[in-house]
């Protein structure tokens, strides 16, 4: 049943967007589904109303779905089949991933956003798409259709990824409270060996 839902919220939602845009989607995740491994470095800042915060660190990520963000100063987000561990923002401890979760669903935004997976986030997650090209930089922005209960989560989410290569560059999150999460991704290196030992906690 949850996967005719899905199905038919697909077909809704393709049927709205213009076909180069599909054709775009689909480009970005072919590009980004034969990446197996990559390191890189990474960059988030953390803007609200009355402060900004700046961290720097390394990123890896295995095929299908371990990545690692780990920060100089000691911040981290781990996240291996079965969990996530953070130690950034609001978020302190480890968590289960659990199917329809709020852990999960977070997960999944930088998961799918490194296997330019966009449309599965918005099916799963209930985003409409919108696509548009500036400063050399395919731009996708998900915005959540249906205001989540007590406004837990995040509201926009916008990709960037490079018009050339189609890799990921940018990952920006917006939450209820107009707060603004931005993660960098640059000096990324392909399908490298990356210790597993990276993902477990």
């Amino acid at each position: 049943m949850k996967k005719a839902l899905a199905f038919l919220v697909f077909f809704l939602l393709a049927a709205q967007m213009p076909a180069q845009d599909i054709v775009l989607l689909n480009r970005i995740k072919a590009a980004n589904g034969k990446i197996q491994s990559f390191e890189a470095d990474v960059k988030n800042t953390m803007v609200k109303p009355k402060t900004t915060r700046t961290q720097e660190g390394k990123l890896y990520f295995v095929k299908p779905n371990e990545y690692a963000a780990l920060f100089t100063n000691g911040k981290y987000m781990i996240v291996n089949e079965k969990k996530i561990k953070m130690d950034i923002g609001m978020f302190h401890g480890t968590f289960k991933l659990k199917d329809g979760g709020m852990m999960q669903s977070l997960s999944r935004i930088f998961l799918y956003g490194f296997q330019g997976r966009t449309q599965d986030l918005a099916d799963e997650n209930g985003y409409n798409l919108t696509t548009h090209t500036e400063d050399g930089c395919h731009i996708i922005t998900a915005t959540i259709i249906k205001r989540k209960l007590f406004g837990i989560g995040y509201k926009t989410v916008v990709f960037k990824y490079h018009a050339d290569s189609l890799l990921l560059k940018e990952i920006v999150l917006y939450d209820y409270s107009d707060n603004q999460d931005t993660y960098v991704i640059s000096n990324v290196i392909c399908d490298v060996p990356i210790d597993k030992e990276t993902f477990q906690f």
